[in-house]
């Protein structure tokens, strides 16, 4: 029974039948809708509510074809099922190749041929089928079992074949599922695009498709779906891509910074950006890449065994010492690439990573400011602007999700009313949320004005069409209700019922005797007009006699 607003502010108890259609919504939108619907400043959220009405509507009238349609409906109704299977799927595969990729190596592996080893794979089927009997491992341990017998019996390759098909069938299905819920395909080419979620799983089912046709590693992808299922880490994403705008516009500064320190070094610190390599060996090394190490170990015992001078080494080993160094900033192109690779990657800037000067040198000083202008500008204050935002960001999600919770848990989700206001009261806030103010009530009653012919209306009916037509939400009641204006302000209600009564009466009797006073002025001057007659009749009557 829900309470309307009408335009004189007085509130209105409505009783009205629930329409067929709405016992259709599922389970999972209301939960979905009542968990993510915007609040407003009030701690109301009806205005999102009310947006989504169409939709919600919508989704009835698809969950009622649905039921036409058995085979599509019990698979919509294990959605959550698919969802889970697919993630621990993907987790069993990706473990499979983390372990014996490439795994036409590991299938070679004679400790597979063990009859030990099989004995041990059927005990532990029969103790993962045992554990299906428990609540508190579930299917899990059975997978495991049955995925380490099919890599004994089958190989690794296939039984990736296998849990990659299966895989892929389970997304299919379980988007099969998602679009019985929400009927997605039903709502034209433009809802499909728009739909984000329904992007993410078609990916999800081209990732698996290159997976098992393409390439193994394919499969790592999958793991992305715990940000998916995980609200938490969805946070951790949503705190770099929430003010990416701020992030990117810092990082735009320590660019231009960067820039102008490149410039500076490619003028006047050219010969201190020489860099300590490691090349490449030659084609002699690469068939024994200890090649060079080996030579100067065959240098020292030749030299030692001979009693030779060993404090000259050979000219090759020479010229491999000096090819570790180079010069990295013999162009402005190579300064800048250096600067932003090293200098931002280093703990205490470009300067880690430059050559170390003398303090007899005449640029000794402008290199200290340098070093210290770099490390204090751009890896002390821009980075840690970067770290900031993405930090403080984080830190807000979390704030505004507990405080959500809290909302949700305390405040009324159509008046904004909080708990405490309903304490010592004969309405508690669980039945005020249940009965007067119960959200679906709302919804219901806004279908039943969509569906039902308008010369059926009633007086209320009429009314919030019309407010509905014109997209006036001011018949929700706003931090009202009847139950606290008939306890709490009754005292007050008839305080001001009395005065008013009074005030009426007031202005009735003063109208009264009004009313009276022109009526005893007319008499008044009647009488006097006919004392004058009177008195005129008399004097001619005298001057006649």
């Amino acid at each position: 029974m829900p309470q309307i607003v009408r335009l004189d502010r007085s509130m209105e108890q409505i009783i009205f039948p629930v329409p067929g259609i709405c016992e259709f919504l599922t389970k999972e939108t209301k939960y979905r809708l009542f968990t993510t619907t915007e609040q407003d400043e009030q701690g109301s959220k009806v205005s999102d509510f009310f947006d989504q009405s169409s939709f919600l509507h919508n989704e009835m009238e698809w969950q009622k074809k649905l039921r036409s349609m058995p085979l599509m409906y019990w698979f919509s109704r294990r959605m959550t099922l698919w969802g889970s299977i697919s993630f621990n799927l993907a987790v069993f595969i990706n473990i499979i190749i983390a372990f014996f990729y490439p795994y036409v190596e590991a299938t070679s592996m004679g400790v597979l041929d063990s009859p030990l080893i099989s004995l041990l794979f059927w005990i532990l089927i029969c103790f993962s089928i045992m554990a299906l009997f428990t609540k508190r491992y579930g299917v899990r341990p059975l997978l495991v079992a049955l995925i380490l017998r099919s890599i004994y019996y089958l190989g690794i390759g296939l039984t990736l074949n296998i849990l990659g098909a299966l895989n892929l069938t389970n997304k299919i299905v379980f988007v099969v599922s998602f679009v019985g819920n929400r009927g997605t395909f039903i709502r034209g080419y433009k809802a499909m695009i728009m739909d984000v979620e329904f992007l993410y799983h078609v990916g999800y089912i081209l990732t698996s498709v290159l997976g098992l046709f393409v390439h193994e590693l394919f499969y790592s992808i999958l793991l992305f779906d715990l940000i998916y299922r995980e609200e938490t880490l969805f946070n951790v994403i949503k705190s770099v891509t929430r003010n990416g705008r701020s992030i990117l516009l810092t990082a735009l500064l320590a660019l231009i910074l960067v820039y102008l320190f490149s410039i500076v070094g490619f003028l006047f610190l050219k010969d201190d950006f020489i860099l300590e390599v490691d090349r490449l060996p030659d084609s002699k090394a690469r068939d024994d890449p200890l090649g060079m190490q080996r030579n100067m170990e065959t240098f020292m015992e030749s030299c030692s065994g001979d009693k030779i001078s060993c404090s000259t080494v050979p000219t090759a080993l020479q010229e491999a010492d000096t090819d570790q160094w180079e010069r990295a900033c013999d162009t402005l192109l190579m300064c800048i690439v250096t600067v932003l690779n090293h200098g931002l990657r280093n703990g205490g800037g470009v300067g880690d990573i430059l050559r170390k000067p003398s303090k007899d040198e005449s640029l000794f000083p402008a290199r200290v400011v340098y070093d210290l202008l770099f490390f204090f500008i751009v890896i002390i204050i821009v980075l840690n602007l970067i770290f900031g935002v993405i930090i403080d960001t984080f830190a807000d999600l979390r704030s505004e999700k507990q405080k959500k919770e809290e909302i949700l848990k305390t405040t009324c989700f159509i008046c904004g009313l909080e708990r405490d206001k309903f304490d010592n009261k004969t309405v508690s806030f669980e039945e005020h949320i249940k009965y007067e103010h119960n959200m679906w009530n709302y919804l219901y009653f806004i279908v039943l004005v969509r569906v039902k012919n308008k010369t059926d209306y009633t007086g209320p009916e009429s009314y919030v069409a019309q407010m509905i037509k014109n997209k006036n939400l001011d018949w929700f009641p706003r931090m009202r209700a009847m139950s606290l204006v008939s306890n709490e302000g009754e005292g007050e209600q008839n305080e001001i019922r009395n005065l008013q009564d009074k005030l009426n009466s007031t202005m009735k009797l003063v109208s009264h005797l009004t009313s009276q006073l022109n009526e005893l002025k007319e008499q008044m001057t009647e009488q006097r007009k006919r004392r004058q007659r009177m008195g005129f009749v008399d004097v001619q009557n005298t001057m006649n006699h």
